[in-house]
């Protein structure tokens, strides 16, 4: 995976190594689409990083997870990025039907489990992949592999720790209400 020595200079970079085993798929996880159903910054971002990922041979396939509540889904709009980068149709699949990253743990767990393709790289913003690798472990797929997108500023790295602290929370209360088997 790349590493550099300057964080904040790479638009992304990924977290932790890879170990040597090979994994099955990249699972890069969506974030709130801008209005008209437009990819943010931080989805290209993420995308970016998954595209670079998959380049590198980590996996032959990429999983877009993420549905949201306009009229597209962010794995669309994930999709459509990645083939703009040259990514073959035949090596993405598409998750549509999360609203958050507990679902997209559950559903992407039975969509890989139903192919036979448990072990994973995971790609998010470094602040959220702590509880997103916990969340995906839980729904039994193996994470093999992270790739953070480092956050732009460090005023908004504070607010994405800040926000990852009260969804760790958020997500404990509701594990006790809500349960999807993969």
């Amino acid at each position: 995976m790349r590493n550099s020595a300057s964080p904040r200079s790479a638009p992304a970079e990924a977290s932790a190594a890879l170990n040597h085993e090979a994994a099955d798929a990249i699972v890069v996880l969506g974030c709130q689409l801008v209005g008209g159903g437009r990819p943010s910054e931080r989805l290209r971002r993420r995308v970016a990083l998954g595209v670079g990922v998959y380049r590198e041979g980590a996996a032959p396939l990429l999983v877009m997870s993420g549905g949201g509540a306009g009229a597209a889904t962010e794995a669309a709009v994930m999709r459509d990025l990645a083939r703009e980068a040259g990514v073959p149709e035949t090596a993405v699949l598409l998750e549509t039907e999360s609203r958050n990253t507990f679902e997209n743990a559950a559903y992407t767990a039975r969509l890989l489990h139903a192919i036979g393709k448990p072990r994973i790289v995971l790609v998010s913003d470094r602040a959220h992949l702590p509880r997103a690798v916990r969340l995906f472990r839980r729904a039994g797929l193996e994470v093999i592999g992270v790739a953070g997108v480092p956050a732009s500023s460090m005023r908004r790295a504070f607010g994405a720790v800040l926000y990852e602290a009260a969804s760790y929370m958020r997500g404990l209360f509701r594990r006790r209400r809500l349960s999807i088997e993969p």
